[in-house]
Parts: C-alpha cells; structure tokens; sequence
C-alpha cells in the first residue's frame, strides 16, 4: 500500500520551505554569506576528496590532474554538442570546474 501524503501538510512545508532560504539570505551580510558559499564549497570538495580516495589507491592522479581531465572531458563534449540546452548544461559545468580549480588553486 502506498503512502499517500497530506496536500495541506505538503502546501504548508512548501510555503515555509520557499521563504525560509530567502529570509535567511535577506538577514546575512554580503560577508556571511560569502562565508557560507566558501563552507559549502570546502564540504563539497571534501566528500568529493573521501570518495575519491576510498575509490582509488594514494598513488593515483591528485586532485589537480582530475579537475584537469574533467575540464577536457567537458570541452571536449561541448564541442560534440548541437542542442541548446546541452549546450547551456555544458556551460554551466565547465564555469562550476574553471571555479573549483581557481578556488583550489587560492587554498595552496
């Protein structure tokens, strides 16, 4: 038998869910915010670092040489691709990798 959630339960989470995030950013200063973004960033890098070397021996390539081939991985599908909408996906990922690399590079 399948659960079956309650519409009004669901409407009401959605409305406090819709303002919450947007409350809270009108509340933050421009530095704490920035200071959030760069928490998120550290978190996001560090579960890619621990799947990483769970997946692979220490000796494998480091994380400069990954972010490297995943930059020409995505150049490379770019180029391959005539839909608009991958290719504004593309974009998106190739900007999200160039900003972790600079952003990886200004930790060292």
């Amino acid at each position: 038998m399948a659960h079956t959630k309650n519409p009004a339960a669901v409407a009401l989470g959605r409305k406090g869910g819709k303002r919450g995030g947007l409350a809270r950013a009108a509340a933050l200063t421009a530095e704490q915010r920035s200071a959030s973004a760069r928490n998120a960033v550290r978190a996001r890098w560090a579960k890619l670092k621990t799947a990483a070397a769970s997946a692979k021996p220490a000796s494998s390539v480091d994380a400069a040489g990954a972010s490297k081939a995943a930059l020409h991985r995505c150049l490379d599908r770019l180029k391959a691709a005539t839909d608009d909408a991958e290719i504004r996906r593309l974009t998106q990922e190739l900007q999200r990798i160039v900003f972790h690399k600079q952003y990886g590079n200004a930790e060292n």
